[in-house]
């Protein structure tokens, strides 16, 4: 649960990004990859244009605080541009090394305004029904 004043699932409806876990999320890499479109159309839009646009200078970073909502953790994570143009948050193997998520889980992010945060949450684990 979060606290006061934390932008929970629910009141961020329609700016989430959801993200199944690929095997690359959840076993070999420090990075979890976000696309491109989702990144430009629910993350830059709470961003300043300054933010924005800068990450999209080549070898470019953001530093961003991942926090996970229900355990109430903040990691600080690099966000970049990858050669494809897509996001990948350098810094995951952090988190996946506590939480051991598995390949076809489904984890949702979304932006914290109050914050100034990116907030994520398990939403269903693999083969399994969304979490209640």
């Amino acid at each position: 649960m979060g606290r006061k004043n934390d932008v929970s699932y629910s009141q961020a409806e329609g700016w989430h990004i959801t993200i199944t876990l690929t095997e690359s999320d959840t076993c070999s890499s420090d990075t979890i990859m976000i696309p491109k479109e989702q990144v430009e159309a629910k993350l830059f839009p709470w961003w300043s244009v300054k933010r924005s646009e800068g990450l999209l200078e080549p070898n470019s970073f953001e530093m961003v605080h991942l926090y996970e909502y229900e355990s109430q953790v903040t990691t600080a994570v690099a966000m970049k541009r990858d050669e494809n143009g897509n996001f990948k948050l350098h810094g995951w193997s952090c988190i996946q090394g506590k939480r051991k998520f598995r390949t076809g889980d489904v984890v949702v992010f979304w932006w914290d305004k109050n914050f100034g945060r990116l907030n994520f949450e398990l939403l269903m684990l693999a083969n399994e029904s969304f979490l209640t």
